[in-house]
């Protein structure tokens, strides 16, 4: 998002040059059942498509697909159930989803189990309640936001078998702290900030 707007081709492009691994991107189900490609809620401008932007990143870019959604659950839950179900007959290993949303998470397991999930959040939950949520939904990953994650944090995902992405890490210092604490993934506007190994 430092290079090229959000959610667009170019962006993805942008990700390609500058030897990304993986593209986050948000999709939104509309009420006429298209999976649409916006950060906020999708307008009548609105036109990418979660194809689209798959068929773009094929072969090139692994892609984090987060479900988006808005005050209903159970829009969620079937915003999940809808994008699972689509990423499982496309067939990729390389693309997965993830969500605030404990119902989105719900729905993409129930229709696709196969699918990996990764639960994205913004606070400091209860350690034992997230882990025992983690277990019990079977997530791949937590995406924390950058100002909760902690050696311990990632000390306890790790024994736990899950993954921790972080986002969004811009700063150069906290991207060497990341990397010292061994955090899997680190989400940036500005990626060629973050050193490959």
């Amino acid at each position: 998002m430092g290079h090229a707007p959000e959610n667009t081709i170019a962006s993805f492009q942008k990700a390609l040059d500058l030897a990304c691994d993986e593209v986050e991107t948000d999709v939104w189900l509309t009420q006429e059942g298209r999976l649409l490609i916006s950060h906020d809620r999708p307008t009548a401008k609105t036109t990418l498509s979660l194809d689209e932007v798959l068929d773009f990143c094929r072969g090139r870019l692994a892609v984090n697909v987060e479900l988006k959604c808005e005050k209903d659950e159970t829009r969620a839950r079937e915003t999940g159930a809808s994008v699972a179900t689509r990423l499982a007959a496309r067939g990729r290993a390389d693309v997965y989803v993830s969500s605030f949303w404990w119902s989105a998470l719900e729905g993409a397991r129930t229709a696709a189990p196969a699918v990996r999930r990764a639960f994205v959040y913004s606070d400091s939950p209860d350690r034992a309640a997230l882990f025992a949520s983690a277990k019990a939904l079977a997530l791949w990953a937590l995406h924390p936001n950058r100002a909760y994650v902690t050696q311990e944090l990632v000390r306890a995902a790790h024994a736990a078998s899950l993954r921790v992405n972080a986002w969004t890490v811009n700063d150069a210092k906290e991207i060497t702290q990341f990397r010292n604490w061994s955090v899997d993934g680190i989400m940036s506007d500005f990626p060629e900030r973050v050193p490959k190994d």
